[in-house]
Parts: C-alpha cells; structure tokens; sequence
C-alpha cells in the first residue's frame, strides 16, 4: 500500500500509456492481408487516403473493413469494399470497358440525345459505360430527326457520322445519298415538304387558259385543257370566276389538288422548271425517292415508325368519311381531303406521306407502270403504310391521288 500510495501517479501514467498503445495498435495495425487482383492488371487501387497499390497487390485491412476504388484507363472505375475474411481467396476485380465514342454530323451542331439523355451538339466526344445497343436521336434545327442504333462490344474507339437531310433555299427538302434505306443508289434530290394544293396548281392553269371559255359540250362547262388533265366524272375545285379567271372554291385553296392524271403532274413539274434560273429540275419522285422520303430513317412500316394509325396521325377512312368508313372507331376530323400541313412531320420534316391522298410516282421507264403510293382520305391503314401501293389507270383522275414534285438539282436526272 506504502509503494502504491508513493508511486500511484506513476502507476496511472503507465495504465494510461498502455491503453493508449493499445488503442494505436487497435487501429493502425492490419488484421488481414488481402490479395487483389484485376482485370485488367496494373489497375490502380486507392483507399480514399494517401496510400495507394497497384494490382495485383496485397492491401492491409483493418476489423471494420476497408473501402478501395479501383481504376485503369479505358475502363469504368469500381469502388469495393474490402474486409478481412477475404484473405483466404484472392478478390478479383474486372473493370468493365469504357467505350470512347466520336459523334459527328453534316452540317454540324444537332442536338445530341443517348439513350434518352441529352449529351450535347455535334461534334462531340463522350464516354459510354455500358456495352450492347444503344438509342441516338439527332435533331438539327428542331426540324429535322436522324434515329440510330449502334452497338458497343469492345473499348475501341468509335465513330459514328450522320449527313442530315436539310431544308433547300427552294424550300423544299434536300436528301443527300448517304441516308438513303434504298437497296438502289440514290443521287441527292430534292422532295417537296407538302403535296402541291389546289392554290399552287390555279396558278399554273391561268398561264395556260388566262382567259377561260365555258364549254357546253364538256361536264360542268369545263374547257378541253381542264378536261384534259382532270378526266374525272366528279365537280373539280376550280371554276371561272366572274372576272373570267380560274379561281377555287373558298377555304379549298391548301386543299392538295386531286383528280388529275399522272401526265398533267408531270407537266406541271415541267412548268415549274421553266420557271427556275438557279438549275433545279422539277419532276415526280421516282418510288425509291419517295420511299426514302416516307421513312425518313425510321423502321416504317408508317412514316413515324410502328405505332398503330390514329386520328392525329393522318387523314385516312374514318366515322366521318362517308362512302366506306373502312375504320369507324377513328376520327381525323376530315370528311375528305385535310388542307397539307394538318398532321405531324415525320423526321425529315415532311407532311402527308401516308394518307390524306395518294402520290403519284415517276415511272422508270416509258413502259413503266404509273404507280402512287402512300394512300389518302379514302383508304384503310394498311393502304397508307410506306409500302403500299396503287396501280391507277392513267386514262382517269380520282379524287383521292395527287403528289408532290421531287426535283434534282443541276445537271442530275
């Protein structure tokens, strides 16, 4: 008791250093030493701190575990979390790749969207986690929609350039050859974003009848040129004004003009290229154009993809058609034709590709088959999917097929 009370300040100051020691080895000192290993190897391991290994390495670990986040460039960090129980085995590590991916357009600066996220303009440079497919939607001048789907399988770098569709000066749509789905090669041509209306095609009839004679012996009192491109036993939109003009019938004027033959058509596109000085030869779309045009890079089978026909999509046979009504539980709010620009776009900015009324085709060859394609106010869905089809007798005009003109530009036919 005597030493006790002499030294106790001394007892307790050991006491103290022991436990203090005791504390530090506690802490600081491994319990475990766990073999790690990566792939692939030489990956850098951190644990957050000042201390860092190379793989593979055998990394101290205390009681309570140790987190370490794990990097190689060209690969996707890891962050793990290390405890002592497994130093019996090594821990192996794989980093997934990282794919490196260059995304460029002509013209440049569209708006980038991955996989649902905007990622920004071209061109860019991004990084991508995951390997397998991948969505991208390009949009250039919130017009224009090029879509794509590219898969990612190794950590090469990739590049992926898209040449977009643009709006001409003429105001028409310019296709370059490099996003065509065609089989066939496409030359660059231009495609007009709505069909030719009832307006457009008055103009050309005033040239040719400036002063029009009723004709008695003609249905209606047409006169032989009218006649003549519209051979259609049904009353047109046009009629000889009081001031002896051809003029349209009120709010009929972007009404697309239907009715009339595929020669007349072509004549028309002839007309309109004697007007032009900057080069542009206006003509029919020949069906691969057209078809091109329709899918605007989609998988079809209708110009916005694979969603099914509905009422805001296009002007087809509904409840409120009333010769066949082929699809009475769809309403487009049109009797007959729609004025041009009443349903969406598809993605290369074109109006009407299926339905409101069918387009004529330039035929390939003189012995061709006219066709017309896309399907109108009278038709079933089916009809006025991008593949469809009609064969029209080119002696007649029907109320449901028009077109639009396509041109080339240059010397190109």
């Amino acid at each position: 008791m005597k030493f006790f009370l002499q030294y106790w300040a001394l007892i307790l100051l050991s006491a103290l250093t022991i436990l203090l020691v005791t504390l530090i080895l506690e802490t600081s000192w491994p319990v475990a030493y766990v073999y790690v290993v990566s792939t692939p190897s030489g990956a850098a391991v951190s644990d957050g701190d000042a201390f860092l290994w190379t793989t593979p390495a055998r990394i101290p670990v205390q009681h309570d575990g140790l987190f370490i986040a794990v990097s190689h460039p060209g690969r996707v960090p890891v962050d793990t979390l290390l405890m002592p129980e497994m130093s019996d085995e090594p821990v192996h590590i794989s980093l997934p790749y990282r794919f490196p991916v260059e995304i460029s357009s002509e013209p440049s600066g569209a708006y980038v969207i991955l996989d649902g996220s905007f990622i920004g303009h071209t061109p860019l440079n991004v990084s991508i986690n995951d390997p397998g497919m991948h969505h991208l939607s390009l949009t250039l001048g919130n017009l224009i929609v090029l879509e794509d789907s590219v898969l990612l399988l190794t950590n090469t770098p990739d590049s992926f350039h898209y040449v977009f569709p643009r709006l001409h000066p003429s105001g028409m749509i310019y296709i370059p050859p490099e996003v065509g789905r065609s089989d066939d090669f496409l030359q660059p041509y231009l495609i007009a974003r709505y069909e030719v209306t009832n307006s457009e095609f008055c103009e050309y009839i005033r040239i040719l009848e400036p002063s029009p004679m009723r004709d008695s012996t003609n249905r209606w009192g047409r006169t032989d040129t009218i006649e003549d491109m519209f051979p259609c036993d049904y009353p047109l939109f046009f009629y000889i004004n009081t001031s002896g003009e051809w003029a349209i019938q009120d709010g009929l004027e972007n009404i697309p003009v239907a009715g009339l033959t595929c020669r007349a058509a072509e004549e028309y596109c002839a007309w309109l290229t004697s007007l032009d000085t900057s080069g542009i030869t206006y003509r029919l779309p020949t069906e691969n154009e057209w078809y091109t045009a329709a899918l605007a890079g989609s998988g079809g089978p209708w110009p916005w993809g694979s969603r099914r026909p509905d009422g805001n999509l296009l002007n087809l046979s509904d409840r409120s058609e009333g010769m066949l009504r082929r699809h009475p539980s769809i309403d487009d709010g049109f009797s007959y034709s729609a004025p041009v620009g009443s349903f969406p776009y598809n993605n290369w900015g074109l109006c009407d590709m299926a339905g409101n009324v069918w387009e004529y085709c330039r035929p390939l060859h003189a012995d061709s088959p006219v066709v017309a394609r896309g399907g109108g106010w009278l038709s079933s869905m089916d009809d006025c999917r991008c593949d469809a089809r009609m064969y029209p007798d080119t002696g007649l005009g029907y109320p449901f097929i028009g077109f639009r003109t396509a041109a080339s530009i240059g010397s190109q036919e």
